[in-house]
């Protein structure tokens, strides 16, 4: 008889065993007796049931993998945000010796996905966990490596999480956009939307000290062309605009674009600064004015905290990340 699409927990209730016992016998080290590796790994071959990747690597993920969990915005444009902060915890990693596991949470996260990210947590497929907060799953993740014991430090302000986190004060760089453009003369500013915005709103108003309403707003998105699309929106409805952050650096290049199509001039017409200074943001024309975030520096950081947690140390104040505003071209 052949099982077809067999997963671990089914594998492992036939059996009568756990799935970190499983887990374990497709590995070449790890606390299990020989005659229970064989008969586990025959009736594999009986079933037609096949580990996944992670199982048939475990030999090495077992003592030297990190898994991180981030959540996936859109599968249409890459989130060069998170690509910078998984560079830097690599670089780190690549020091300690160890292996990085990326793992992407949709927004609504499937339960069949999250379940196999709790299952993996499970059966000690890795040592310790990086979550990037901002998918609803993330929180769940976050439990479930609470309850497991396993090591893990959060990236962004999950709520109640006061200790072994990175965060950055994304309020406070958006006031620096703010005051930067009232300084500079501006009157008529627009904030362009993204993904968890609300304290980015907050901070562009107090540095522009203006109220709410005086603020156009466009709810965007994340992407390039959700950036290229809300100038449309500006250019018919709100041509008084004069300045406009963006909830980030890749709608900001969307929104230059438009504007260049349209002849609008950049920043004669309107001063435009983006958000997380990615690194293409210097590289483009005109050179995009941005709020850094350091994605870099925080990937370090997370890896760094979870590294002196793995090695026993317990709640662990907050890393804060200093944020500033690097003015360019664009503004």
């Amino acid at each position: 008889m052949t099982l077809k699409k067999i997963t671990i927990k089914d594998f492992a209730e036939i059996l009568g065993v756990s799935t970190a016992t499983v887990s374990r016998a497709f590995s070449s080290k790890g606390r299990i007796s020989d005659k229970t590796r064989k008969r586990i790994t025959d009736k594999a071959k009986e079933l037609g049931y096949r580990a996944n990747i992670h199982a048939r690597n475990l030999g090495g993920l077992n003592s030297s993998t990190i898994a991180m969990y981030y959540p996936e915005l859109s599968s249409e444009e890459p989130d060069y945000f998170i690509s910078e902060i998984i560079m830097g915890i690599n670089n780190i990693l690549a020091k300690q010796g160890k292996n990085l596991q990326i793992n992407p949470l949709v927004l609504e996260t499937p339960e069949a996905v999250l379940d196999l990210c709790k299952d993996q947590i499970s059966s000690v497929v890795m040592v310790g966990i990086i979550i990037i907060d901002g998918a609803k799953s993330s929180r769940e993740m976050y439990n479930c490596a609470k309850s497991r014991g396993m090591p893990c430090v959060i990236i962004g302000p999950m709520r109640d999480v006061k200790c072994n986190n990175v965060l950055f004060d994304n309020k406070y760089g958006a006031f620096l956009a703010g005051r930067y453009f009232k300084n500079t003369g501006h009157k008529h500013p627009a904030f362009i939307g993204g993904h968890l915005d609300k304290d980015k709103q907050n901070g562009f108003r107090d540095g522009l000290r203006l109220q709410n309403n005086e603020i156009v707003k466009v709810g965007s998105g994340f992407g390039f062309r959700h950036g290229y699309q809300a100038l449309d929106v500006i250019a018919e409805k709100h041509p008084e605009v004069d300045c406009v952050l963006c909830a980030n650096d890749s709608m900001a290049m969307g929104f230059i674009k438009a504007a260049l199509t349209r002849k609008i001039k950049i920043p004669q017409d309107i001063a435009v600064i983006g958000y997380d200074d990615i690194r293409p943001a210097r590289y483009y024309s005109p050179a995009l004015s941005s709020v850094t975030l350091k994605p870099y520096s925080i990937g370090e950081t997370a890896a760094m905290l979870l590294e002196r947690i793995i090695n026993g140390e317990k709640n662990i104040q907050t890393e804060i990340i200093e944020c500033d505003l690097v003015v360019r071209e664009s503004s």
